[in-house]
């Protein structure tokens, strides 16, 4: 990930599903010195996205989710934070994850479409070259389309996709895969994210994809 930022000039990383920071902060100690904007719906994830966020000067958080629609909604909260979701975790997959069932509880949220705040908030970003990681526990198709209107901005992506669709109503990885070709992006790596060992199963990627121009030597 940190070739790829360096290789292709990135100087803004939009973090939506920032749950508490840490992908940002990976961005940070990896060298990454560019604008970073995440965004975090849940209030109590939210608060802990601020600590570490700490004073850093190039880093801003936004206590709203993305999709394809503006305006409310409500959010699965579980007690794994990670797992929230605007979806329902099904029930084989929480005892997988050893998810306490007795702590599921539904908050109300905002949602904005990504197109509609960016502008504003990379005002002070001159020749945006945006890197969004996406990873809303199978909401990442709808932020995609949120993003149209300045996805001419994005030059590359992850995506958090599932070989086992662990939510309900979350998109398969092949329809995912389909829907972020349409906006011109081709899958470059797949990384797992966890396997159970027993099964040998692997149930979700983080696929890293690159902006396809039609040409394959990147000239």
């Amino acid at each position: 990930l940190k070739q790829f930022l360096d290789q292709k000039s990135i100087n803004c990383v939009v973090d939506v599903g920032a749950f508490s920071g840490g992908f940002a902060s990976v961005l940070r100690s990896s060298g990454f010195k560019g604008t970073i904007i995440s965004f975090e719906p849940v209030p109590s994830s939210y608060v802990l996205l601020q600590q570490h966020m700490g004073h850093d000067p190039l880093w801003s958080g936004h206590q709203y989710g993305l999709s394809d629609t503006s305006g409310e909604s409500v959010i699965n909260t579980y007690s794994h934070g990670d797992f929230n979701s605007l979806l329902v975790l099904k029930p084989d997959a929480q005892a997988a994850y050893g998810i306490d069932p007795s702590r599921h509880d539904r908050i109300g949220i905002q949602l904005r479409r990504l197109d509609e705040v960016l502008p504003v908030l990379l005002a002070n970003v001159s020749a945006p070259r945006l890197f969004m990681k996406m990873d809303t526990q199978g909401h990442d198709v709808k932020v995609m389309i949120g993003a149209a209107g300045v996805m001419d901005w994005i030059v590359g992506l992850q995506s958090e996709l599932p070989a086992v669709q662990c939510y309900r109503g979350m998109p398969g990885m092949s329809e995912a895969l389909q829907q972020y070709a349409t906006y011109g992006f081709v899958p470059i790596g797949f990384y797992p994210v966890n396997t159970f060992h027993a099964s040998q199963i692997t149930p979700e990627f983080d696929v890293l994809f690159s902006r396809y121009d039609g040409s394959l030597t990147g000239h």
